[in-house]
């Protein structure tokens, strides 16, 4: 039993190094752009912003559903690729808030995310039926922010109370996902076989859960703490 628990950490800890290597990389990306304001207004004004939004999203779906068939090193480059692009897309959100605004959200955010991530990993409770619940809580929460645009064109006042109103659920849900998401990752890696090349593409994908949780927890947190310009 211990030699599982040994091999479910030692790949939580690779997931969580190619989980900061990507947080690391979306941050000099992000504050690269931000320095560059040409640059990022070309982004913006070009509309080249929204079409790596659109790219952002495919390459999640892409990684989803090629895992298996992929290479090892095409799964490790796509996930720097990704982060890269992350912090392209990031850079406009962050230009509208202060830099103690984003430390504070960054740090908030990292406190949270250590805390569920500790919770998940030391709970004895099986928390697959939590993670269902906060899946289909994510998506109701998706639709709920596409309905609050038009709520905001018709009342800006009310969609302003449904903004933080859904900021606040958004934390919750990313938190709880945070918890299980690491749960589940060590459940992996406590069973997969360490010397198949597919294991890194696993680490690969949890490391890019973990991920979309924290950037998620800290543009939530951002919205919610951070003071504007």
């Amino acid at each position: 039993m211990s030699y599982l628990e040994n091999s479910g950490n030692r790949f939580l800890s690779k997931v969580y190094m190619w989980m900061f290597i990507g947080l690391l990389l979306t941050a000099v990306a992000s504050f690269g752009v931000l320095n560059s304001p040409s640059l990022m207004f070309f982004f913006i004004e070009s509309g080249l912003f929204y079409v790596l939004i659109f790219v952002e999203l495919a390459i999640v779906f892409l990684l989803s559903w090629k895992l298996r068939s992929m290479s090892p090193s095409t799964a490790t480059l796509v996930f720097i690729f990704y982060s890269v692009l992350s912090g392209i897309t990031l850079s406009p959100v962050l230009f509208f808030y202060t830099k103690s605004a984003i430390y504070l959200a960054f740090l908030t955010a990292s406190g949270m995310f250590i805390g569920m991530s500790l919770f998940g990993f030391f709970t004895k409770k099986d928390l697959s039926g939590v993670g269902r619940f906060l899946y289909m809580a994510l998506i109701g929460l998706i639709i709920a922010m596409i309905i609050n645009i038009f709520v905001y064109m018709i009342s800006p006042s009310t969609g302003v109370f449904m903004d933080i109103a859904l900021c606040v659920a958004g934390v919750l849900i990313f938190a709880g996902l945070t918890a299980y998401d690491t749960q589940n990752i060590k459940n992996i890696g406590e069973i997969i076989d360490h010397n198949d090349p597919f294991a890194q593409n696993l680490a690969i994908f949890g490391a890019l859960k973990l991920y979309l949780d924290f950037i998620n927890l800290f543009l939530r947190f951002l919205r919610l703490l951070g003071r504007r310009r």
